[in-house]
């Protein structure tokens, strides 16, 4: 976000002009009707009114907005260092969208609204609004150019190594992923060679393409806590020696790699806007067995490719790459019972019935959740059922639908649930759908995963499928979508 701009005025609310003008600039350089950028001006007025009244209440302070315009629209911070606010005032909106003021008027005004407690430097609200075209590029944008121009360069006849990283690759790892991404890559990690050289061997293993002295490639498996298996991905190849077959080298080494670390299997979520990551992970061995919608954020765009135009999130695709399988104990759910069969006959896992029956059901339960902001999607993983399973789990939803999260997962344990079939039921109620298995997941136990849009942007038309297996998946999670629907809709 090269063209960010930061201003700092003293809480008074004469100078509200001067961020007036600024979003109004913004708005002229943009494809921004006059009505979307009058009301990205209210959002933000009704924000710094907020500073000054409340969080300085009088006494002299300092608010800092800032503007970050991007492909597809513009973000906007609000931060100041007044009295501090419980975060229960911001989740309780939308309670009247159609408000005159305050955070419910913002929320009308935006298409998206976020509070973030930051301790002892304050807090800041954050609101995005989409543009009804793309933001107009410069046309001296010298790092575009060269971007573009490199593209169609004749890549060097140089030999490519492809080996393990080794102490010195950070740096050179950092830059290969700034010059592809700029500073818009979701695992910031990357951007910091000391944490690579820190976090390697720990938290993840890389292996590089070089030529030359220089780091041309990169291709990672991020370990899973409390679990034997990895994610693949933080793929990245120097635009000037794409199409040499660079990743599929680095792909054999990581595998390699992952069986090296003695890890029981390796999955990877293949983005479903093409079918050349599905094609490849098929390539090497890997076994498909969820789709979950709404995975990737709605501002991703591809070049010539048409269904990241929707401006919609897109579906991933999981697949499973297995050094070693185990027979499975299974609770099956009903309602889920021939489909999650199909997925472990295509995985080629065997499995029996579990038939145990829990007589006294846990009084006392936790929930565990995961939130990861950058892709505003949550997850919570269900281990156990108790009594008061159903209240804590309406709660912890309620929870994160107010953060306006896109999207929520839940996986739920198919080894340790006796009663999965009263589980399945309350998700279902609340709107919950088939997404997938995922195997391994914690502590080698498999769960199902169910998901819940919490979002109008999350597409399921931008999506393609390569294998049989993906599309009639892709059939199933449809009709079950459109099951649970009827189901919510009469339980509400």
């Amino acid at each position: 976000m090269h063209d960010s701009i930061v201003i700092k005025i003293p809480s008074k609310y004469s100078y509200f002009k001067l961020i007036r003008d600024a979003i109004k600039d913004i708005g002229d350089i943009s494809t921004f009707s006059k009505q979307d950028t009058e009301a990205l001006i209210e959002a933000t007025r009704e924000l710094v009114a907020n500073a000054i009244e409340h969080a300085y209440a009088g006494k002299n302070g300092y608010i800092e907005v800032s503007i970050h315009p991007f492909e597809t629209g513009v973000r906007i911070d609000v931060h100041d260092w007044g009295i501090p606010m419980s975060g229960k005032k911001h989740k309780s909106v939308p309670l009247d969208p159609n408000a005159s003021k305050g955070f419910n008027r913002i929320y009308r005004l935006t298409d998206r609204f976020e509070y973030k407690n930051l301790g002892k430097e304050g807090k800041k609200f954050i609101v995005l609004k989409y543009a009804s075209r793309p933001i107009q590029k410069e046309k001296n944008d010298a790092d575009k150019e060269t971007h573009f121009a490199n593209r169609n360069a004749i890549a060097p006849k140089t030999p490519v190594i492809v080996r393990d990283f080794r102490e010195g690759d950070e740096e050179g790892i950092s830059r290969l992923i700034y010059r592809n991404y700029g500073h818009s890559y979701i695992k910031d990690t990357f951007y910091y060679p000391q944490k690579i050289a820190a976090q390697h061997g720990k938290k993840f293993y890389s292996v590089v393409a070089e030529s030359e002295g220089k780091i041309v490639g990169h291709f990672a498996f991020v370990l899973i806590p409390e679990s034997t298996i990895a994610e693949i991905g933080i793929v990245v190849v120097d635009p000037l020696f794409q199409g040499k077959g660079i990743m599929n080298r680095m792909m054999e080494r990581i595998l390699q790699k992952a069986k090296e670390v003695n890890l029981d299997a390796v999955f990877g979520e293949a983005i479903m806007y093409h079918i050349f990551s599905q094609k490849s992970n098929l390539k090497h061995g890997f076994y498909e067995s969820a789709l979950m919608l709404g995975k990737t954020p709605a501002d991703i765009t591809i070049e010539n490719n048409e269904l990241t135009k929707m401006q919609k999130r897109g579906a991933v695709l999981i697949g499973y790459k297995f050094f070693n399988r185990f027979q499975k104990s299974l609770y099956l759910p009903k309602i889920y019972k021939k489909q999650i069969i199909k997925t472990y006959e295509n995985a080629r896992i065997s499995w029996k019935k579990k038939t145990k029956h829990e007589k006294n059901p846990q009084k006392h339960l936790f929930l565990h959740y995961t939130f990861d902001p950058p892709t505003n999607v949550a997850t919570i993983r269900i281990d156990k059922y108790g009594k008061d399973f159903k209240q804590k789990f309406l709660l912890l939803v309620e929870q994160l639908r107010a953060k306006h999260c896109d999207m929520i997962y839940a996986d739920i344990s198919l080894e340790e649930i006796p009663r999965i079939n009263k589980v399945v039921k309350i998700l279902n109620k609340r709107g919950f759908f088939y997404c997938g298995i995922v195997f391994l997941l914690h502590e080698k136990k498999d769960y199902l995963r169910l998901q819940l849009k919490n979002s109008d942007k999350v597409g399921t038309k931008n999506y393609v499928c390569y294998s049989d297996f993906c599309k009639t998946l892709s059939e199933y999670i449809r009709l079950d979508e459109k099951r649970c629907k009827g189901l919510y809709r009469r339980s509400v």
